[in-house]
């Protein structure tokens, strides 16, 4: 596999010299051919796996958009729980993903023993933080209107987390396929068959039938779960080397970690906030208009994995120029689509606005949708520069930008919402979005124009190794 920024020995042998040698690269691919890996290059691999991000993505859309047609207080509920369950999974996972994506090797640093002792610890770890949840609700230390679509919504947002473990294993083993198709398995079970059986019982009372459903989901999820994680840990060598357990691979990723919770922070906790302020009905109606901007989303939730991994296979003297030119591309490219999509979305909006009657919810939606585009159009910019940053081993710069971001959010957002009421989010959402943006676009052409022409193991945050 042509990993270049992955051996923990590597970074140890090439410390004194502060470069990659790009012989390295062609070693290490040669070893994953004769592991038996396919070495299939990320470009031919990004159409599947976008698809099937789509379907997964947009199937939990449609079961989102469906609750909130039956009532938007059951959606709310569920987005709360899934707010919750993602902030749930940011310290489970706490970066680790991101760090195998970028640092595994096939010479025993993961294993199936390391990957079944991480994966272990994290299931532990969520369930410890479902008991606390549940167990804060059963002594009446918190009193949810809808205790079971939250509790569903925690799930499977863990359910997720756990899939996405696997995920970073198959692709940085190149196995795009498999991971594809079971994005498509996981759409399939945890959000199409409760949207069906959604569908198909309507009992209205005490929305019992909306509760099946979804507990339906969260049981298919944990099956497809288990299978997916049994056949990960098949694709992975058996190994000499299995002492990298959970404590240890969430210390070496605790920057990446601290980035990955303020990321989800900045997202999850305004609809914890406006929930708190405003109750489920408002969680519901601007979770339903966070989550319809998601189209961008979806896509950008494949181009990370592949943009990090692309990078990351980018080794040589010529490697920091490439990355530079890659990045730069990808951005103008997002600028350019982002401007037209946006425009497009302004121009249909007004239009449906002026010659459409709709209720007031739905005219309050479409206007908060207006001003999330812009938003989105910020986030969207900024992720090449991210993902260049990461590679280059800046994610310091990275955590410290989202970490600032976070924080100013828990502070804006309720002052947006007591002032400007369900404006409040996406009014806070606009400004971070846009400060975030100008910083990390600004930091990587500091960083990628002071580094020297190669990739740089620096002593502070060399490879695979943190201080």
């Amino acid at each position: 596999m042509c990993e270049v920024v992955t051996l923990v020995q590597e970074a140890q042998a090439m410390g004194r010299t502060g470069q990659i040698d790009s012989s390295k690269a062609t070693t290490a691919q040669a070893g994953a051919s004769e592991a038996g890996s396919p070495v299939i290059p990320v470009s031919r691999a990004a159409g599947p796996l976008i698809l099937s991000d789509a379907l997964l993505q947009g199937m939990r859309y449609l079961l989102l958009l469906y609750l909130g047609y039956r009532s938007l207080t059951y959606a709310g509920a569920f987005l709360v729980g899934s707010a919750l369950g993602a902030v749930l999974g940011g310290v489970v996972d706490f970066g680790m993903n991101q760090n195998w994506l970028r640092m595994t090797g096939l010479n025993g640093h993961l294993n199936r023993r390391t990957f079944s002792v991480v994966l272990r610890g994290k299931v532990l770890a969520s369930l410890a933080g479902l008991l606390c949840i549940g167990g804060g609700i059963v002594l009446g230390l918190w009193g949810p209107s809808l205790p079971v679509a939250m509790m569903v919504g925690v799930g499977l947002a863990g359910m997720q987390v756990l899939a996405e473990t696997c995920e970073a294993v198959g692709l940085a083993l190149h196995r795009y396929q498999r991971v594809a198709w079971f994005r498509v398995l996981m759409s399939v079970g945890m959000y199409g068959v409760p949207l069906l059986l959604a569908w198909l019982v309507r009992q209205e009372s005490e929305h019992a039938g909306l509760d099946m459903a979804l507990l339906a989901g969260l049981l298919i999820g944990s099956l497809l779960c288990g299978l997916y994680a049994w056949t990960t840990r098949a694709w992975l060598p058996e190994g000499t080397r299995g002492d990298i357990g959970y404590r240890r691979a969430w210390w070496e990723a605790r920057w990446l970690g601290v980035n990955q919770l303020a990321v989800v922070l900045d997202v999850r906790a305004p609809l914890l906030i406006l929930g708190f302020m405003l109750g489920d009905a408002a969680v519901g109606l601007y979770g339903l208009v966070q989550r319809t901007t998601a189209v961008v989303e979806l896509a950008w939730a494949s181009l990370s994995r592949l943009l990090l991994r692309s990078y990351a296979e980018l080794g040589g003297e010529k490697g920091l120029a490439q990355i530079k030119a890659r990045v730069g591309r990808a951005g103008l490219l997002t600028v350019a689509v982002m401007a037209l999509a946006s425009g497009g979305v302004w121009i249909v909006l007004m239009l449906y606005g002026r010659f459409v009657t709709g209720s007031t919810e739905t005219l309050l939606a479409l206007s908060l949708l207006k001003w999330a585009v812009v938003a989105i159009g910020f986030s969207s910019i900024k992720r090449p520069f991210v993902f260049g940053l990461l590679a280059l081993f800046h994610e310091r710069l990275v955590c410290r930008v989202n970490v600032a971001a976070a924080l100013f959010g828990l502070l804006l957002v309720p002052l947006c919402i007591w002032y400007r009421g369900i404006w409040g989010p996406v009014i806070a959402w606009i400004v971070l979005e846009g400060a975030a943006c100008l910083m990390l676009v600004w930091g990587f052409l500091r960083v990628s124009a002071r580094a020297r022409p190669a990739l740089v193991a620096s002593p502070s945050g060399g490879i695979g190794h943190y201080p």
